[in-house]
């Protein structure tokens, strides 16, 4: 069994003889011990005070350098909140009261001084000492908790609120001391509400849960409340405590996240989810009273043009615009929702008994929103005249339809809207064409593809003016399990739609790294080409794949050509050359593909990190018999010349047009004529083996 600790008293007694008194009182003590410090002075005092402080402090008052009241007040300033017993030989009754008014937890007569007096004394100041800390540590947590307390009698009158009470509620304390808390009813609970409250706080002792309050300005509010019953020692109710935390915050936030979940980012229209959830409700009411509803699709055409040439800063300015002028073309209870970049969709949710009468509606108001952007939009002092193809769905087509076939209905028109060249309205009808509906089932069969490893390297050779091979170029293609080989004229536009184009390239890219390491490790050196789509060139990962893929394979970045297009620097041009540079520094090289057929800009040109461009087979084609073909091929080989770029020609398909560019320079061949695109491994059969 431990000893306990003695208690550590600091002495402050200028007598001798009355300091002995005490420390022999105090080693009497039968069931307590008691380590005594003994200081002659109020300066000594204070120094052991900091020095090592006691647990309770003896002070006589009659002292070498303070005496009577200033000594109380200079101990009690000293020993803060260490409980403090005066000693002395004053019987003064009222200066006695005038010492414990001042902080003093007793007040003891050397004179009439005993053992168990002054062990009594100090074993009543010790816990009257810690009951005040727990008094006022109660305080301060009542005065500066940011939770509301309320305090009232068992008969519910408020006696006793704290700050936060009064800045929650807007009450000043004498505003409610005495009142009922009534008079914070918010009207919204039934009277079932408070017995059934009532009943719990009388049954248990406690009662928490939400709860409706409402302010001195009237203003209604939820918090969370925590009712307490404080019981006596005879087991009655003498108080009620309630806690109350202020909901109102969280709430705000609630419906915050709540209208963010609901709504776009961008323009605040509805988002998909509400689109599809208030589209729901108009699909079951047109079934349940057998009537037609509207859905519209738009799309705008050729905004991708403007967000490459613009940047996407104003492509978003405009986007808002846009929903703006949408929405002022469209009734009251008409649904406006942004569902991708540039699709909007309207949803027309008046009933029609008639399908032919729902369809003239919808016309109608496609026809207005056609309108509405033609009439132009003005962001930083210039004028955007805008169309768009809509496509429409009228609905339901049958008893079974659900919101997904009547958003793919409308989806389908709306592209066969920009198929017949863009700015049309087309309504969906079930025999639309097996095109459309082909068109969907392939980009679902092609996302297998690339999980599936249906895709194909291909290889096309690239010959010099003497007939050696010095390079391919790598194209992607589709075995597709029943269909055979899928043309890439009709999947690569289907890619380059959607997301699915980065997939496709992810997957060639790495296929090509891995072609380069295999040939570098048979001695079979080569560079190899592989396009980059500006979708996946302006991923944020896009560097970092590169090196991955790199680092992966093995490859030599030196083997590797990434054909770029024109139309990749319009827009973050400083953002492309960064990434290019980025990549010309670990030895890739560049090809500007299909050069001649864009924007062909020469100052982007000099500008750029490009080693070598490619002429597009258009012009390659006539050019042995037609001047002007002739003169561009000649002006694209002077300034690669200038430029110092290697020249690929793509479409090589007859010896004069072969002899056409080798009688023109150092060209690059590329065509039928040398040969066809072909899978890998046959390509890998054709070509030369290394030298010994």
């Amino acid at each position: 069994m431990n000893t306990p600790s003695p208690c550590r008293i600091l002495l402050v007694e200028d007598d001798p003889g009355d300091a002995h008194l005490v420390r022999q009182a105090l080693r009497a003590a039968r069931d307590m011990q008691f380590d005594v410090t003994w200081v002659t002075s109020l300066a000594e005092a204070r120094q052991q005070l900091l020095d090592n402080p006691p647990e309770v402090l003896l002070l006589d008052l009659s002292l070498p350098d303070s005496s009577g009241m200033d000594t109380v007040s200079a101990g009690r300033q000293a020993a803060g909140a260490l409980p403090l017993i005066v000693l002395t030989g004053n019987d003064d009754t009222g200066f006695a009261l005038l010492t414990l008014e001042s902080g003093v937890q007793d007040y003891l007569l050397k004179s009439n001084l005993t053992t168990d007096g002054l062990v009594r004394a100090i074993r009543y100041a010790i816990s009257r000492a810690k009951l005040e800390q727990r008094l006022l540590l109660a305080t301060r947590v009542f005065e500066t908790t940011g939770e509301a307390i309320m305090v009232t009698d068992r008969e519910g009158r408020i006696v006793a609120v704290n700050p936060a009470f009064c800045r929650i509620t807007g009450y000043d304390e004498a505003e409610v001391l005495g009142n009922n808390p009534r008079i914070l009813n918010s009207g919204r609970h039934d009277q079932g509400f408070y017995e059934e409250m009532w009943r719990t706080l009388r049954a248990t002792g406690a009662w928490a849960g939400e709860i409706w309050n409402r302010r001195k300005n009237g203003e209604a509010y939820p918090q969370w409340q925590t009712i307490s019953s404080v019981i006596n020692a005879s087991g009655q109710v003498t108080e009620y405590i309630a806690l109350s935390a202020d909901l109102s915050e969280i709430r705000l936030a609630q419906e915050k996240a709540e209208h963010l979940s609901w709504r776009d980012a961008l323009t605040g229209l509805a988002n998909r989810a509400w689109f599809l959830r208030e589209l729901e409700k108009t699909l079951d009411s047109t079934q349940r009273e057998n009537s037609y509803a509207e859905v519209i699709l738009i799309d705008l055409d050729r905004f991708k043009d403007i967000n490459e040439v613009r940047g996407l800063s104003l492509g978003d300015a405009l986007l808002k615009a846009v929903a703006e002028r949408l929405k002022s073309a469209l009734n009251p209870d008409d649904l406006l929702a942004r569902l991708d970049s540039d699709e909007f969709a309207v949803l027309l949710p008046r009933l029609s008994a008639v399908r032919d009468s729902a369809g003239r509606d919808a016309l109608a108001m496609a026809e207005k929103l056609h309108a509405a952007l033609a009439e132009g939009i003005s962001l930083d002092g210039e004028v955007f005249r805008l169309d768009a193809s809509i496509g429409i769905a009228v609905f339901p087509e049958s008893p079974q339809e659900t919101t997904s076939d009547v958003l793919r209905q409308a989806d389908m028109a709306m592209h066969q809207a920009k198929a017949e060249g863009g700015g049309r309205v087309v309504f969906f009808e079930t025999a639309m064409g097996e095109s459309i509906k082909e068109r969907y089932q392939l980009e679902r069969e092609l996302r297998l593809a690339v999980e599936e490893n249906q895709l194909r390297v291909y290889l096309q050779p690239q010959m010099d003016a003497q007939g050696r091979q010095v390079g391919a170029e790598a194209l992607v293609r589709w075995q597709h399990p029943v269909r055979g080989l899928v043309p890439p004229g009709v999947f690569i536009p289907l890619a380059e739609s959607s997301d699915l184009i980065v997939a496709v390239d992810r997957w060639m890219l790495a296929e090509v790294c891995r072609l380069l390491a295999r040939l570098d490790a048979q001695g079979r050196t080569l560079r190899v080409s592989v396009n980059i789509s500006p979708r996946h060139f302006q991923k944020e990962d896009f560097l970092a794949e590169v090196k991955h893929q790199l680092a992966a394979s093995g490859a030599d970045p030196a083997h590797l050509v990434l054909e770029v297009t024109e139309g990749l620097v319009i827009g973050d041009f400083a953002g492309v050359v960064t990434k290019m540079l980025a990549l010309t520094a670990l030895g890739i090289h560049f090809s500007m593909d299909d050069f001649g057929t864009g924007y062909s800009s020469l100052s982007y040109l000099k500008r750029l990190p490009i080693h070598e461009l490619k002429i597009d087979k258009s012009f390659i084609q006539d050019a042995p018999t037609d001047p002007n073909d002739a003169a561009l091929v000649e002006a694209i080989l002077a300034v690669a010349q200038h430029l110092h770029l290697q020249v690929v020609a793509e479409g090589v398909e007859t010896e004069s047009q072969a002899e056409f560019l080798n009688a023109r320079g150092q060209v690059i061949h590329q065509g039928y004529l040398y040969g066809r695109p072909e899978p890998l491994e046959l390509w890998l059969t054709r070509l030369p083996a290394a030298a010994p």
